[in-house]
C-alpha cells in the first residue's frame, strides 16, 4: 500500500492542542464514534479518522489516477468531503470506512472524467517521432480514458454489497479477511461475493477487452 502524505497543518494543529489521554480515546474509539464527533465539528476525531485510513484512500486514489500529486488532491478531498457530510452519516447505511473509500473513489473518478484532467493528459503526452501521426500521444490517452470509464461504468452496475467487495479489494489492496474484519461480514459472505462480482464483471466488459482463448481457459481454471 503507497504511503500517504502528511495530515494538513490544520489537523496537526487540532491534535496538538489534545491531551495524550484524549488521543489516545479518540484513536481507540469507533469509526462510528469518530464520526458522531466529527458531526459535531471535533477536529481532532478527523485527524484521527485520517490517521486510520489515510494511507487506504491515498492507495485507492493513486490506482484509480495513476500520480502522486492527483491522489494527494483526491485524498484531502475525500477527509473534506467526508467532514462536510459527517452530520448526516447514518451507520445503518454501511460501515464508516467503506463510506469514506466510496468518497474518494468517486472523487478520483469525477477527476479522471474532467476536461480539466484530460487537458492535462493532452499536454503531457510525448511529441511523436518525425513522420509519425501527431495525435498518436492523444490516441493512446484517450483509450485510457475510455478503458477507466468503462470499468468505472461496469463496477457502476455492480449490486452494491458486491461493488463493495471489489472496490476495497482492488483499489484499496485489502484481503479477502481484511475486507471481512473492516465490513464485519463473515469471510465466506465475501468470498461468494466476490466470486459473484467477478463473473459479472467479466461478462459486462468482454465486448470492451478481447480475451483469446488461452486466456479464457486460464480464467476457467
Amino acid at each position: 500500500m503507497a504511503d500517504a502524505p502528511g495530515m494538513p497543518d490544520g489537523h496537526k494543529q487540532s491534535l496538538a492542542t489534545t491531551s495524550l489521554d484524549a488521543l489516545q480515546r479518540l484513536h481507540a474509539a469507533s469509526d462510528d464514534e469518530l464520526l458522531r464527533r466529527m458531526g459535531e465539528r471535533d477536529e481532532a476525531a478527523l485527524a484521527a479518522l485520517y490517521d486510520r485510513y489515510g494511507g487506504l484512500v491515498f492507495s485507492v486514489a493513486m490506482r484509480i489516477v495513476g500520480d502522486r500529486e492527483l491522489a494527494q488532491e483526491v485524498m484531502q478531498d475525500a477527509f473534506l468531503r467526508c467532514w462536510d457530510a459527517s452530520p448526516g452519516f447514518d451507520a445503518a447505511r454501511g460501515p464508516a470506512g467503506g463510506w469514506l473509500l466510496r468518497i474518494a473513489r468517486n472523487r478520483a473518478i469525477d477527476l479522471l472524467r474532467s476536461r480539466q484532467h484530460q487537458a492535462r493528459l493532452r499536454e503531457s503526452a510525448p511529441l511523436p517521432e518525425p513522420g509519425q501521426p501527431d495525435t498518436y500521444g492523444v490516441a493512446d490517452a484517450s483509450e485510457a480514458i475510455v478503458t477507466r470509464q468503462a470499468v468505472s461504468a461496469a463496477l457502476a452496475a455492480l449490486p452494491p454489497a458486491q461493488r463493495r467487495v471489489v472496490e476495497l479489494a482492488f483499489y484499496g489492496g485489502l484481503s479477502q479477511s481484511e475486507i471481512a474484519a473492516l465490513l464485519g461480514e463473515p469471510l465466506g459472505t465475501v468470498k461468494s461475493r466476490s466470486r459473484a462480482a467477478m463473473d459479472r464483471l467479466r461478462g459486462s466488459l468482454r465486448p470492451h477487452f478481447r480475451l483469446d482463448s488461452t486466456a479464457e481457459g486460464e480464467q476457467r481454471r
